[in-house]
């Protein structure tokens, strides 16, 4: 009997594919907002408030332009019956984020100050840990690359110290050909 059976498990695990889980975001400020989604998805609004939270803690603020995401969790897990037992201040500088998405072949540009002698970094995640064909293109004022590089799972991320204040041209370019959903943090 065995010996029929081991066949037919052989044939059912090859048959059926089963899709590999993504590693989360290493940046806590990228795993942050991935959790915040999943949560608000799935309607755990503990989670959602938690993540909220943590990202208050963490001195994230929406990039100009995007949604207040700690605030809109925190009213959306309010109304859903969850209180907050701890009461989190925000910093008044930290960290910027932007939860965007880009057509096929879209390019998204964006230029942004930084001070010489403080480390400067981006970081990028494809939300939700899909597959893309998203990359990132840092360039200082001059035109001169800083950072080029393909957005693999779980994140990228591109760091340097800037020798003088200076605007930097950040660019994300889909190369695929279907939209692409993104979590773009600026230290």
């Amino acid at each position: 009997m065995s010996r029929l059976l081991a066949p037919l498990f052989l044939m059912l695990c090859l048959c059926c594919h089963i899709p590999a889980m993504s590693a989360p975001p290493a940046d806590a400020l990228l795993r942050t907002l991935e959790e915040g989604d999943v949560a608000r998805a799935s309607g755990d609004y503990v989670a959602l408030l938690q993540a909220a939270q943590m990202l208050q803690t963490l001195g994230a603020v929406p990039a100009e332009g995007q949604d207040d995401l700690a605030a809109l969790w925190m009213m959306e897990a309010h109304r859903n019956g969850v209180v907050s037992a701890l009461a989190y201040r925000g910093r008044a500088l930290g960290p910027a984020y932007r939860r965007s998405s880009l057509a096929a072949g879209g390019r998204f540009n964006l230029r942004q100050l930084f001070l010489a002698g403080q480390s400067a970094r981006i970081s990028v995640a494809v939300a939700g840990g899909a597959p893309g064909l998203l990359s990132i293109r840092v360039r200082d004022g001059a035109g001169g690359t800083l950072c080029d590089k393909a957005v693999g799972a779980p994140q990228v991320d591109c760091a340097w110290l800037p020798l003088f204040t200076d605007r930097y041209a950040i660019e994300l370019v889909n190369g695929g050909s279907a939209p692409v959903s993104f979590y773009l943090i600026i230290r």
